[in-house]
């Protein structure tokens, strides 16, 4: 029988939480706490010793959530234990150590899947093998600074992230609005002049998240008034920023059910020449005939528009061809093409559509402007930013929020150009976080059907990957995020997807990265910016490899120091400094996809 070799990293974590264990029997263990954490801890060392085995990853895992996690906690009961009265001092660390146990519940959760990582995936292979020095070729880390001085921006930030927690459990105390948003305030007010208090609502919060705490922390810059005003003031002009409401025109092509049925019956795949689309033909002509400008949010997608040049919109509807495109484009129709129709010019030819990050549960179009109204003064007058706010989780699960994007995506192409002065020439997509997940999915709906796709995709820190039982080693940087911790991502997955039928391992609109190679080699050119201490990077870096062996044209910066959600951290006053330059860069990247983009 062959010996098993086991992991030093396994054996110090059994060794760690033996004597945890062995700590906490010195308080009162008729405490129903102390019985809760004992029974956690014992469960943790069965599945380290469930786990005992010789593998790359699990000696690299075992050892950082050591030095991370274990080791730190038993420092901290071996500190309470010194006290005379350490009961006392026991309760005063409650908070750190329900979110010590929440961490340990998330650990035994993907422990066992560590070893199931084939040998030969990319993650197990020496730093020095030949695979990773082809994918150095696409793939370059990035130095900011030096990690101290960031270390200390983010601490600075991370207390802004700490009132931003209390402001949005304040929210979530009083129903009535107009109380709450006064409470809100106060509370706020007062919280910033006492950080650490700040800091222990956000310590219980993180701990067991609700879905309307995420939602009130992750959209803080559209809720907080005094916020909003400063953001507002703060924020890059622009010459033409304008909220437009687009109608849904189009039957729905993402349910669940047809998904569903596509995946069962082996069609997902299958490329089709494009016939024409179905319209929802209840008052279409009045659709889309209807002022942009007329807010509704029931019934129609609201879309904010940025741009550097003061003549975006068209002065008058241009009914007569708009009549004749829904007959080119019909599926009804014979006379099906893609051309810019007859009489139809303009003097902006780029756009980009961008898709905003937050889970699928919270943010939108105002909180990215930071930087997406860079993007409009950078790329110059020739260009318009359709920026969207699609419809949430958990309300809207998957796959509406796609499908909004869908409706908009048609629109800019086939609509847009009657009501706004756009002769649609270059196409991006951009996409940070949920939204890069959903642009991917855009491109595979456009290639399926046979439409035009996108000329470029940037993606900063895209979610490539749902299926979280596929490890790999970034994942563990979710046990430390200060912002984007793996106790939130575990309850925005559960709202997005949230009626038991959805199949993050074989559906590639909900993880793009499992598509088929005849898809993946149609997707334009692409780059991405990521954090090295992201735990979406490592699915990220999967992708690119995968694309690298399609001699795909891609690209991936990775930024050390910094953590998921960067691009949003260019908060006044209290922001890190860094992310200037970062966004700057972000800038060229989409004129450079501009750039290299074939004039269509």
């Amino acid at each position: 029988m062959k010996s098993v070799q086991h992991s030093e990293g396994i054996i110090d974590a059994i060794y760690y939480l033996q004597k945890c264990q062995l700590i906490m029997k010195h308080f009162n263990t008729q405490n129903p706490d102390v019985i809760e954490w004992l029974l956690q801890l014992d469960e943790t060392q069965k599945q380290f010793e469930q786990n005992q085995c010789h593998h790359p990853l699990l000696e690299q895992s075992a050892q950082f959530i050591n030095h991370k996690i274990i080791h730190p906690f038993l420092l901290l009961l071996e500190k309470v234990l010194q006290f005379k009265n350490f009961e006392y001092e026991l309760q005063k660390h409650k908070l750190e150590i329900d979110y010590v146990i929440r961490r340990l519940q998330i650990i035994r959760e993907f422990l066992p899947n560590i070893p199931r990582v084939p040998l030969d995936d990319i993650y197990c292979l020496s730093n020095t093998h030949q695979e990773w020095a082809h994918l150095a070729k696409y793939i370059q880390f990035i130095d900011l600074d030096d990690p101290e001085i960031l270390d200390l921006q983010f601490e600075k930030f991370n207390d802004y992230i700490s009132v931003g927690c209390a402001y949005a459990k304040l929210g979530n105390m009083i129903k009535l609005p107009v109380l709450s948003m006064i409470f809100q305030n106060l509370g706020g007010a007062f919280l910033i002049t006492n950080i650490e208090k700040a800091k222990q609502i956000k310590l219980k919060e993180m701990t067991n998240p609700s879905v309307k705490f995420i939602q009130n922390l992750w959209s803080i810059q559209d809720k907080a008034p005094v916020l909003k005003n400063f953001m507002k003031y703060s924020m890059t002009k622009v010459q033409s920023h304008q909220k437009i409401y687009v109608p849904y025109l189009f039957k729905p092509t993402f349910t669940l059910e047809r998904i569903n049925q596509e995946i069962e019956n082996g069609t997902l795949y299958q490329q089709e020449q494009f016939q024409g689309f179905d319209f929802i033909e209840d008052h279409l002509y009045e659709k889309l005939t209807e002022s942009l400008f007329r807010k509704d949010r029931q019934n129609k997608i609201k879309v904010r528009v940025l741009s550097a040049n003061k003549e975006v919109f068209r002065s008058k509807i241009d009914e007569e061809h708009i009549v004749k495109q829904i007959a080119n484009i019909s599926k009804d129709h014979n006379n099906i093409f893609e051309g810019t129709s007859p009489g139809i010019d303009g003097k902006i030819t780029k756009v980009i559509l961008q898709i905003h990050g937050g889970g699928w549960v919270g943010m939108s179009s105002f909180s990215h402007q930071t930087y997406t109204r860079k993007w409009a003064n950078h790329v110059g007058e020739d260009c318009v930013v359709f920026s969207i706010d699609y419809r949430l989780a958990p309300k809207y699960p998957y796959p509406y929020a796609l499908e909004d994007v869908w409706q908009l995506y048609l629109w800019i192409l086939y609509f847009s150009k009657y009501y706004m002065n756009i002769n649609l020439k270059q196409l991006i997509l951009a996409g940070d976080s949920a939204g890069g997940n959903m642009a991917l999915g855009i491109c595979y709906r456009a290639i399926k059907i046979g439409i035009r796709i996108p000329d470029g995709l940037f993606l900063p820190y895209p979610v490539v990957n749902l299926n979280f039982k596929i490890f790999n080693p970034y994942l563990l940087n979710g046990l430390i995020d200060q912002i984007a911790p793996t106790t939130i991502l575990v309850v925005v997955l559960r709202e997005y997807l949230n009626s038991g039928k959805e199949h993050p391992d074989t559906d590639p609109y909900i993880s793009p990265i499992i598509a088929d190679d005849s898809f993946l080699a149609k997707l334009p050119k692409i780059r991405i910016i990521c954090g090295a201490k992201d735990s979406l990077t490592g699915d990220t870096i999967r992708f690119v490899n995968k694309m690298r062996k399609l001699h795909h044209d891609i690209k991936m910066d990775i930024f050390n120091c910094l953590s998921h959600g960067f691009m949003n951290f260019e908060v006044p006053m209290v922001g890190v400094t860094h992310i200037g330059s970062v966004i700057n860069l972000s800038c060229k990247m989409v004129q450079e996809l501009f750039k290299s983009s074939e004039v269509l």
